[in-house]
């Protein structure tokens, strides 16, 4: 009964609003309130109209910030900068900040502190450090790099905002089942759930669970705000269901929180998003997997990509971090079950035995103060069944190369 005195009431009022608002504008016509774009829809389709209502501010102000916990630390990574969203373009500042007391694993997942300048038009992405020159990602130089410049390719143009990889992206893939709350202001929160394979798309590449496995059934809750006029407001999400996952893989063993958010402000001001044009350099020309490259080559790390798989190809006469001395393949039978070495053992016996037949013009540099042998790579373990025995199979491919000392992940 209340619900039908409720939309009898509505419909009454809604009946004289006509009149009344004709009478006021005498004569100019009828404007829609605020957020009856997105608010008069029925409630399953409010965010599709919100993201629209988004869209149609033409510009924004965003924070997207993901931040882990342990008992005692906590690390920040921060994107924030401004948007237009019919010019498809973004710019922005990406920081990620390691406090000292973060547990060193842990922090070898989520990436080396950094700051780099970012800016995204269409589907091409723009990244600089420090005093470096642009570096531009197009399609092209992502389907090369694979999964090593993913954390770069998610945040191309999309169709959600300018700037993607951010909560923004899972609130039209998410549905309201319950009524928002109305707070002064005339804006409005939601209660809801994302599905935790949208939820993971937020975090970084080197995060991701095993081969085969899943992010389990648990949804990850999720509060969305939207302002007064239905815009994109504001958005939290509770990421310790793909946590409780990642702690399955021996994952972010120490981390005991993980929150996403997401802020829109400043719609409709003025931006400068302007491509970059001077001094631009083609990701697909200058970068690369490290391990595709020959002996000999040399190479840094200033890519503007976590992942020190991917490396900026540099001549040897030039400043470099890494000059590669082989190419190995792991191709290995053990007996049993399983072996008490892990892949990178196998890895490390391989490099020792190139590193020894190298000859000494690459091996001289390995020499110099500061510089270290290291190896860097992936393989995975299996079994096999044949006549009746079984054995463990380790396959992979590794690089060996002479790295500064202070850049060596083994």
């Amino acid at each position: 009964m209340g619900n039908a005195k409720t939309a009898g009431r509505r419909r009454a009022v809604l009946a004289l609003l006509p009149v009344l608002l004709g009478t006021a504008a005498c004569g100019s016509g009828t404007e829609e309130a605020p957020g009856e774009a997105v608010y008069g829809v029925p409630l399953a389709q409010q965010f599709h109209a919100a993201t629209a209502a988004t869209r149609e501010a033409g510009t924004s102000r965003f924070l997207a910030t993901l931040t882990y916990a342990t008992s005692g630390a906590k690390t920040v990574e921060r994107a924030s900068g401004t948007q237009d969203y019919a010019a498809r373009t973004s710019s922005a500042t990406h920081e990620l900040h390691i406090p000292a007391d973060f547990p060193e694993k842990d922090a070898g997942y989520i990436g080396e502190a950094a700051r780099v300048a970012v800016a995204t038009a269409g589907d091409d992405v723009y990244v600089r450090r420090d005093d470096s020159s642009w570096l531009r990602y197009s399609p092209a130089a992502f389907t090369v790099l694979g999964d090593g410049a993913e954390e770069l390719s998610v945040h191309a143009a999309g169709e959600v905002a300018p700037w993607s990889g951010t909560l923004a992206d899972l609130v039209p893939r998410s549905v309201p089942r319950e009524e928002p709350r109305r707070e002064k202001d005339g804006s409005r929160v939601y209660e809801v759930t994302a599905l935790p394979e949208n939820a993971a798309g937020l975090l970084p590449s080197s995060v991701k669970v095993g081969p085969g496995d899943s992010w389990g059934d648990e949804q990850v809750p999720m509060t969305v705000r939207l302002d007064a006029e239905g815009r994109l407001s504001e958005v939290t999400a509770d990421l310790r269901p793909l946590l409780d996952i990642l702690h399955e893989d021996g994952i972010l063993k120490e981390v005991t929180g993980l929150r996403a958010s997401y802020t829109l402000s400043e719609f409709g001001e003025p931006v400068d998003n302007g491509v970059p044009a001077e001094g631009v350099e083609d990701a697909e020309k200058t970068v690369a997997s490290l391990d595709a490259l020959d002996p000999g080559r040399c190479a840094d790390h200033n890519t503007g990509v976590a992942s020190r798989m991917v490396v900026r190809t540099v001549d040897c006469s030039a400043p470099h971090d890494i000059l590669v001395v082989a190419q190995v393949v792991l191709d290995e039978t053990i007996p049993g079950k399983k072996t008490d070495k892990d892949p990178d053992w196998f890895a490390k016996k391989k490099c020792d035995t190139a590193f020894a037949e190298a000859p000494d013009s690459l091996l001289r540099e390995s020499r110099l103060p500061g510089k270290t042998l290291a190896y860097a790579g992936s393989a995975v373990q299996g079994l096999q069944v044949a006549q009746g025995q079984t054995s463990t199979t380790v396959t992979g491919t590794y690089t060996c190369f002479v790295v500064d000392e202070d850049l060596t992940e083994r």
